[in-house]
């Protein structure tokens, strides 16, 4: 009967019972071979592939359709499986909660016990045995009317709960920085792409113009290698260019919880809105922070939790009452085992009888072996470690927003050199173009012009994407989902 019902809880179709006595089959026979499954491994053989449940494309997302940020960061938060994690522990949580009050609600338990007996009764005279069935249905109740450790489990699963829901708030935040820095790193190296495009040109040019004077006499054959060198280069950086598109289109994929083979097209680095620079100091954030971070938030609530478990511990120093009773039936058939009825007179019986009982009970333990001294030991000493992680978190978010801080700031007045010398590298190269038309200066000095125009071209996209990334990791940092949570009414528009 034990092996039946075990089977029928087993995934396979039998009991299976080999790895008791032989369970070291199941690895490999020595630490330098490699584990290959089989049919007889306990596991099986995983088809990674047919398990997999990510699709090509998430729900929202138009495979060659532009998005901008806020859609894709709607794809994020609905498809990146963390965010789903966090919600089922936040759930599990909840449920929690919900067992800890059901300690307050009585509890009836359904019984069945039934059985074969037989016994003898000595006598002098002949052999007597009495045999029979016996089945017992029954109802059991069970109410707690004192337990001083259920508010305090009650207590515990509260905060548990407040601290799951906070750090999902957390989980989201922390997805939609995730997608904003892969989208603005994506988008800053498609205008990589652009820029370095832009170069060639000008290097093809540049050495066309050499060819063409040193077709005239007016070139040395090594001014035009050089200015095919500087070509190449130019050819060279295109192609990292692109290569570094292809990995952030990975990495945005990743976050987007999809295939990073779809195709991801998404708004220019021209089209964003720069944020303005900040009205409040890194005080006053910081100040804000600690008050609506959901992750110190989170922490707050398992410190307390921590408490919980210490006043749980101390109410087990205390007795518990409840009030049971049982109601059911008690079904006889009993018969005389040795046969004789003439000598002994007893007939086959048959008799059902009512079974009901109420009690009152109280459990206290008086002693166990100090094992509720050193529990509420062990709480003390694990609310005092949650207690440790809280001011760790602290200051690591002062921390977090006086370096964004100084970043935001510094990324502001970046913007503002890389701009001028952008433009003061672009008229440098009209400059130099048109003086070496006139042989007024060497091929070095146009190639040089050239170089220097290419690097302004980077410095400017760094400095936008730059700043869009500190403004970013400034609002994560203080905790808040949007950025006039700490600009004011300065935030980013559009966004």
């Amino acid at each position: 009967m034990i092996l039946l019902i075990s089977g029928c809880a087993s995934k396979g179709e039998s009991p299976r019972i080999t790895e008791t006595y032989n369970p070291m089959s199941q690895v490999p026979v020595n630490h330098f071979d490699h584990w290959k499954p089989s049919t007889e491994t306990v596991s099986g053989a995983a088809d990674i592939r047919t398990s997999s449940v990510i699709p090509p494309a998430p729900l929202g997302f138009t495979p060659g359709k532009v998005h901008d940020l806020v859609e894709l960061v709607d794809v994020g938060l609905r498809a990146n499986p963390t965010t789903k994690k966090s919600w089922e522990e936040a759930r599990s949580a909840a449920a929690g909660l919900g067992i800890a009050e059901s300690a307050w609600l009585p509890a009836l338990t359904a019984q069945f016990t039934g059985g074969y007996w037989r016994y003898p009764f000595p006598a002098p005279a002949t052999a007597i045995g009495l045999a029979g069935n016996s089945i017992n249905p029954n109802l059991h109740l069970s109410w707690t009317l004192f337990d001083r450790t259920r508010p305090a489990e009650i207590d515990r699963a509260t905060e548990q709960l407040l601290a799951m829901n906070l750090s999902l708030n957390r989980n989201h935040q922390e997805v939609m920085y995730q997608v904003q820095q892969a989208f603005y790193g994506l988008i800053a190296a498609r205008a990589k792409v652009h820029a370095a495009e832009a170069t060639l040109k000008q290097s093809t040019r540049n050495a066309d113009s050499v060819r063409a004077q040193l077709e005239k006499g007016l070139s040395t054959q090594p001014e035009y290698l050089m200015a095919v060198q500087d070509q190449a280069k130019a050819a060279y950086e295109l192609q990292t260019t692109r290569g570094l598109v292809m990995e952030k289109e990975a990495e945005l994929a990743e976050h987007l919880a999809m295939r990073p083979d779809q195709n991801l097209e998404t708004v220019t680095l021209d089209s964003q809105d720069l944020p303005a620079d900040s009205e409040r100091s890194a005080d006053e954030i910081i100040d804000a922070a600690l008050e609506n971070r959901p992750d110190l938030g989170a922490k707050l609530a398992s410190l307390r939790a921590r408490d919980a478990e210490i006043r749980k511990a101390e109410a087990n120093y205390w007795p518990q009452l409840l009030v049971a009773g049982d109601a059911g039936m008690k079904l006889w058939n009993y018969y005389n085992a040795e046969q004789n009825v003439a000598q002994v007179g007893y007939q086959p019986v048959h008799t059902t009888q009512p079974v009901v009982d109420g009690y009152l009970q109280m459990n206290w333990n008086l002693f166990q072996g100090f094992s509720g001294v050193n529990s509420v030991a062990e709480a003390e000493a694990k609310r005092n470690a949650a207690q440790a992680e809280y001011e760790t978190l602290q200051l690591k978010i002062m921390k977090e927003i006086w370096k964004a801080y100084a970043e935001f700031k510094t990324a502001v007045r970046k913007r503002e050199f890389a701009i001028a010398m952008l433009k003061a590298s672009e008229k440098a190269y009209e400059g130099a173009q048109k003086s070496y038309e006139q042989g007024v200066i060497t091929v070095i000095s146009l190639i040089l012009a050239e170089r220097n125009l290419a690097q302004a071209r980077y410095t400017e996209i760094d400095s936008k994407s730059s700043l869009l990334l500190a403004a970013a990791s400034l609002v994560y940092a203080s905790g808040s989902t949007v950025p006039d949570a700490w600009d004011g009414s300065k935030a980013v528009t559009g966004h």
